[in-house]
């Protein structure tokens, strides 16, 4: 009886030392449709008062164009879809309960909408039929949904610049902030930037290039704020093979990574953590993941609290790599993306190659060598080592260094590819280190006659040996 009580005693002891695991929920949030630079300026309709109740008194907001109607004009259309846009992002992440509000706001307004919905909180006051905040109608039906306790999200593109560069081409480059306001609070607890640009020969297409390069970045920027990045727990454990709370109901992908946190109390109460492993998801299913440990020290146990270690998507990796076939060297400096979110052992890439094998000049005029390249490689983990073959396939050539050419923008050479096998070991939680081996080949377009009067034009490879340095 006294052994039993004295284990009951011990296990009491470590319950008040250690924290209780935690787990994220869902969380309730409403976003804003998007406000946008040249959004018109119009006079309010008819029967609507302009005119807030509360300490703050009327508001409105003046909003100007580019000053070329025709820019304004097909900047509003080019965002005709991108409200559906930013709104998927968060209803993808999975972990928001999201209600789409037809309003918009500025970023100018934000301080005067806390006010005024602080003022409807505090006061239950009656709002008029309609009131304007900024130019946009709000009924007591849009207050007391909001009032529940909602965060809510504002969107606003703060600067849009449209321009013809010397070669023809347009460039569109836009700023977009996002704004996030803890309604039950009634404070403003998050804000940040996102600068985006494309680039097209049609106009239309490099402004939609713009637009369409903002869900990737926001995916990244929500899961990096420590208010929305998942805490979940290990449910059991076999050997490196782990199982993890929540699943495809609480947006988790493929490739995700989760970081193992020792966790205890300070004297003064408060809780210190510190990083002792690191997964990632293999399989996700309806309610719970599979994940492989990476790393743990001490070893991953069943309870261990994990939290969300934010990616971008894709991992960079630089190399360099020198070719030869027992007769000639060549080398070549690479970056390469590769696909990681969505994905585990079998991965997508693309590369960007710099071939060292001299000039190529063309009617007096100089080209930057340049290879393009795509492909696949499969995934072997081994602890913090990871086993990697791949191969690729892609089209080598030049592009023009001077600014005035009439070339055309990519000049063909050769065409080839490679098969390769890397080895990388992982250092701390971002970075890898690899070396690499294999085989691979680039053919020339051209002739014999033209190669032997221009040795860059030709063909070039073999035996490949190299190294590289992989950023995640």
């Amino acid at each position: 009886m006294t052994r039993i009580l004295s284990v009951l005693m011990f296990i009491l002891c470590l319950a008040t030392v250690l924290p209780a695991q935690t787990f994220s929920e869902r969380r309730e949030i409403a976003i804003f449709r998007l406000s946008f630079y040249g959004q018109p300026s119009v006079p309010p309709p008819p029967g609507v008062r302009v005119e807030i109740r509360g300490r703050h008194g009327s508001l409105s907001v003046h909003l100007r164009g580019t000053g070329n109607p025709a820019y304004d004009d097909l900047f509003a259309r080019a965002f005709a879809s991108v409200d559906e846009q930013i709104r998927s992002v968060f209803v993808n992440l999975g972990r928001f309960d999201v209600i789409g509000m037809q309003q918009r706001l500025t970023q100018e307004s934000v301080d005067d909408f806390i006010a005024a919905l602080s003022d409807y909180r505090a006061t239950d006051a009656e709002v008029p039929e309609a009131v304007l905040l900024g130019q946009q109608a709000f009924t007591e039906r849009d207050f007391r949904q909001l009032a529940g306790g909602f965060i809510v999200v504002i969107p606003s593109v703060s600067w849009f610049d449209l321009r013809r560069d010397r070669n023809g081409r347009y460039t569109a480059e836009m700023q977009t902030s996002f704004t996030f306001i803890d309604v039950l609070e009634g404070r403003t607890f998050g804000q940040f930037f996102i600068e985006t640009s494309g680039s097209n020969d049609r106009v239309e297409a490099a402004v939609r290039s713009a637009v369409d390069a903002l869900p990737g970045e926001l995916s990244f920027r929500v899961r990096s704020m420590p208010e929305f990045q998942l805490k979940t727990g290990i449910l059991e454990v076999t050997g490196r093979e782990v199982i993890v709370e929540f699943g495809r109901n609480m947006g988790l992908q493929r490739g995700d990574e989760y970081a193992i946190v020792a966790e205890r109390v300070l004297p003064t109460g408060h809780i210190a953590a510190r990083e002792t492993g690191l997964i990632v998801i293999r399989e996700v299913q309806q309610e719970f993941s599979y994940a492989r440990v990476i790393y743990a020290n001490p070893r991953a146990r069943v309870g261990d609290q994990l939290q969300e270690v934010p990616r971008r998507g894709f991992e960079t990796r630089v190399y360099y790599d020198v070719l030869t076939d027992g007769l000639r060297l060549s080398s070549l400096l690479g970056v390469k993306a590769v696909a990681s979110r969505g994905f585990y052992d079998w991965r997508p890439f693309g590369a960007v190659e710099i071939p060292f094998r001299g000039a190529i000049v063309a009617d007096g005029e100089p080209f930057f060598p340049l290879n393009m390249v795509m492909g696949g490689e499969w995934n072997a983990f081994v602890g913090r080592l990871r086993i990697t073959p791949s191969v690729s396939v892609g089209l080598g050539g030049a592009v023009p260094l001077g600014s005035q050419s009439d070339r055309d923008t990519f000049y063909l050479t050769h065409f080839g590819g490679a098969a390769r096998l890397t080895g990388s070991l992982l250092l701390g939680r971002d970075v890898l280190i690899s070396v690499q081996t294999g085989l691979g080949y680039w053919v020339s377009v051209f002739d014999e006659g033209t190669t032997r009067d221009y040795p860059p034009l030709a063909g070039y490879g073999g035996l490949v040996i190299g190294g590289g340095v992989t950023l995640k």
